[in-house]
């Protein structure tokens, strides 16, 4: 495990796997690098693997004011990492739900340092207020669980254990994912709902600037994001949707070798590896 240090001071854990054309995941709210570690096994032999722990979640510093959380220090968290894992090398960049949402705002930013994109049943943010609205209130009642009834307990929750879990809860790979979660303080991830992923920025209309190759990953059993698949497909210039059967939000967890394979496969196409 390594530290990065955002611009802010905070210390940001990484861990890198492998050696390669580098590949920062980042994950879901509330997830850790440990969501990935699947990935950074099997990708990790053919790329350099970055995973890491958004602010408040794992390991790394979980700042105890709200104003220390916002979209856009995230967003420098990930520069942190890339900066200090790969030396700003061009990556490809990916991350599932809020994690892809990071990752285009990132490619947005800093167009010279990503190679490709892949997003994992995510979406461009929110154009109407009205939904936004509603979006905020979910998270709001999201954070007030946490910090109400505690990691443990929250992870029991139908939907939660869906989203962060998986559609098998006992497999390897979800037990070891809610041990990343459980590393975490309630009131940090709170906090992070709250600043973070309630506030996420709509890029809809700036997806046409985006011209690397980006795969588009959607669980056939995360409806939600099937509609949100198809606007990113028709926006992002060369886009392409795969529908992963038999997976629901956290596709790499329900489909870890599919995942992996759809990965390399798009890599390789696209000249990358």
């Amino acid at each position: 495990m390594s530290i990065a240090h955002a611009p802010d001071g905070t210390e940001i854990l990484y861990s890198t796997t492998g050696d390669g054309v580098p590949l920062l995941l980042s994950a879901a709210s509330f997830s850790t690098h440990l969501h990935w570690a699947s990935q950074a096994e099997d990708l990790g032999r053919d790329l350099r693997v970055v995973t890491w722990d958004y602010r408040g979640h794992g390991h790394s510093g979980a700042p105890s004011t709200l104003a220390h959380y916002t979209f856009d220090r995230v967003v420098e968290d990930l520069g942190a990492v890339h900066g200090a894992g790969c030396d700003h090398e061009p990556a490809v960049v990916g991350g599932l739900s809020i994690g892809g949402l990071v990752s285009l705002v990132y490619t947005l930013r800093h167009p010279e340092r990503v190679q490709a994109i892949v997003l994992v049943n995510t979406g461009p943010g929110f154009k109407n207020p009205e939904a936004l609205a509603r979006w905020e209130e979910q998270l709001e009642k999201a954070a007030t669980r946490l910090e109400e009834r505690g990691l443990a307990s929250y992870l029991e929750g139908r939907r939660a254990r869906a989203e962060i879990l998986g559609l098998d809860p006992n497999s390897k790979q979800a037990q070891a994912a809610r041990e990343g979660v459980l590393s975490s303080s309630r009131e940090a991830l709170a906090r992070f709902a709250r600043g973070v992923a309630a506030k996420v920025p709509g890029v809809i209309d700036q997806l046409a600037k985006i011209r690397v190759p980006t795969l588009i990953l959607v669980g056939e059993h995360d409806p939600f994001f099937h509609r949100a698949g198809e606007v990113l497909e028709a926006k992002l210039p060369r886009g392409r949707k795969i529908l992963v059967e038999g997976a629901g939000h956290v596709v790499n967890l329900d489909q870890p070798e599919r995942f992996a394979a759809l990965v390399r496969t798009f890599l390789e196409e696209e000249g990358i590896l």
